[in-house]
């Protein structure tokens, strides 16, 4: 089986105001719905954005 990925890199700028993780955890959903998978969650420092790597199936 030759099984082929489409790969999606996101950056989630810091939030000041709002629950901490919000903006977040509504960017999963949104890409979960349309069948993207976190693969991975890096961010250096609370200044700079949380960067998301995604994966799926390549239709």
């Amino acid at each position: 089986m030759n099984e082929r990925w489409e790969y999606r890199v996101i950056d989630i700028t810091p939030q000041i105001a709002g629950r901490p993780g919000e903006k977040i955890e509504s960017t999963l959903n949104e890409m979960g719905a349309e069948g993207w998978e976190l693969v991975a969650a890096l961010r250096s420092n609370l200044m700079e954005p949380t960067r998301l790597y995604l994966k799926r199936r390549k239709a």
